[in-house]
């Protein structure tokens, strides 16, 4: 078979795919690839997170995306392609989780207790950014925040915790976040 052939194999493929999320790539079709690929996709993203509720998160959101149409996927490979949107929202995942631990290094109850070699300089940042968190975070937004990130709280867990939505959980932190990241970026302090 010669390159263009090859080329003109998976555009017809990619088209198929296309046209059919146009008029709806059978949820038919998605239910099989679910019900063909979701064990190993699952334990996949758990190798690679240790968190069974994230894992199914992670795997639910391939499936949405391909219901959705966000993701065009080439019809030749379909497990080779599912795995590795498992592997790339998990590395995303892992992403988030450092920032996360960043910010749960430098939020501290007691500043006084502070880990004997910070710099002067991260020690006074530790201190800036909880006077922030106190003045000028919502009293729902403290709680979530220090629940998630002083507590090492899972969103599940902070949100009946709370009483709450784990989109609430989510919003709220995220809205946390970023008074915190512009605060700190219109002053010229890095985190």
């Amino acid at each position: 078979m010669t390159r263009k052939e090859m080329t003109n194999e998976r555009a017809q493929s990619d088209v198929r795919i296309n046209s059919a999320e146009r008029g709806g790539i059978g949820r038919s079709q998605i239910e099989s690839l679910f019900k063909t690929h979701y064990t190993q996709m699952y334990h996949l993203a758990l190798t690679l997170l240790f968190d069974e509720a994230e894992s199914k998160d992670v795997v639910s959101n391939v499936f949405a995306s391909l219901l959705s149409g966000k993701v065009v996927m080439r019809a030749d490979n379909a497990k080779a392609f599912l795995l590795a949107c498992v592997r790339h929202r998990c590395m995303n995942v892992l992403q988030h989780k450092q920032v996360q631990e960043r910010f749960a290094r430098l939020l501290t109850e007691d500043t006084d207790t502070l880990v004997s070699d910070n710099t002067a300089e991260e020690q006074m940042q530790m201190k800036e950014l909880m006077r922030y968190v106190r003045e000028n975070l919502s009293p729902m937004e403290q709680k979530i925040f220090r629940l998630r990130y002083l507590r090492e709280m899972t969103c599940q867990e902070v949100a009946e915790a709370l009483n709450v939505s784990r989109q609430t959980v989510h919003t709220h932190l995220k809205q946390s976040v970023e008074k915190i990241r512009k605060y700190f970026n219109s002053n010229s302090k890095a985190i």
